[in-house]
């Protein structure tokens, strides 16, 4: 059964449930992006796949909490941020993240093996390189693959 039509929310303002396909192609960045629900089931997500990709790349099971602190540099560093306001915190970006992929997931607009894949390759790319932990490994991942993400979409900088 379709996750869209099987999960039920209370209704917004406008009197449809916030996880109903028809919904949610009619929302616009800015809404998704500050959208609690969206960030939360995001926020699954997110975890899931970084896990995934870490056990892809390197074989070994984890549990990491992926770290406000790498969704909000992912964020800072790609076109989602000309669509949220200037003064958010890190755990605000990272929710805006969180949302996005979350949207991703639900819409089908990008299958979420091929995330986990990304992410595998870039994880497998770069351990032991540059960065100086797992936190910065992590941050570096998730702008590699927020960039991809909005390239693929056609997502663009709205201020450049």
């Amino acid at each position: 059964m379709n996750l869209l039509k099987s999960v039920k929310k209370k209704s917004n303002k406008r009197g449809w449930s916030l996880l109903d396909a028809s919904f949610i192609n009619t929302l616009k960045f800015e809404e998704i992006f500050s959208s609690n629900d969206f960030a939360k089931f995001g926020d699954s997500v997110v975890n899931f796949i970084y896990n995934a990709a870490i056990f892809e790349a390197q074989t070994k099971l984890q549990g990491i909490k992926v770290w406000d602190s790498c969704l909000a540099e992912a964020c800072k560093k790609s076109p989602l941020r000309s669509y949220i306001g200037s003064r958010k915190n890190k755990g605000e970006l990272g929710d805006a993240v969180e949302a996005f992929i979350g949207y991703i997931y639900l819409t089908h607009k990008f299958p979420l093996n091929q995330m986990i894949d990304i992410l595998a390759k870039y994880l497998k790319h770069r351990s032991g390189h540059d960065e100086k932990n797992e936190q910065e490994l992590c941050s570096a991942a998730f702008i590699h693959l927020v960039n991809h993400l909005c390239d693929k979409l056609g997502i663009v900088d709205k201020l450049m």
